[in-house]
């Protein structure tokens, strides 16, 4: 069987202290006279393991963001762009 990759090994050596992880970041949390930045860090990293993060909308649904894609190739022919003006823009481009 093949050795373990280093980011296996370090994920592996990460995973053992889980309990204990959790444990500090319950104990950060439940501290009523801690920052409250950190409070809500700690839960925050707790929901997250625990239940996943949150689903973002994706374009389309309701609530979503518009998806706006342009896909285009461009051919520059370094010898036509040196006849050219510079910065027009479209004069720089050969479009296929």
């Amino acid at each position: 069987m093949a050795a373990k990759s280093k980011a296996a090994q370090i994920r592996a050596l990460a995973r053992r202290h889980t309990r204990a992880a959790i444990k500090v970041l319950s104990a950060i949390m439940n501290q009523s006279d801690g920052p409250a930045t950190a409070r809500v860090s700690a839960a925050q990293a707790l929901l997250d393991r625990g239940w996943g993060k949150a689903v973002q909308p994706v374009a389309g649904e309701e609530g979503g963001l518009a998806v706006i894609a342009r896909i285009e190739r461009v051919i520059v022919d370094p010898q036509e762009n040196n006849d050219k003006k510079p910065g027009s823009g479209e004069a720089n481009r050969a479009h296929t």
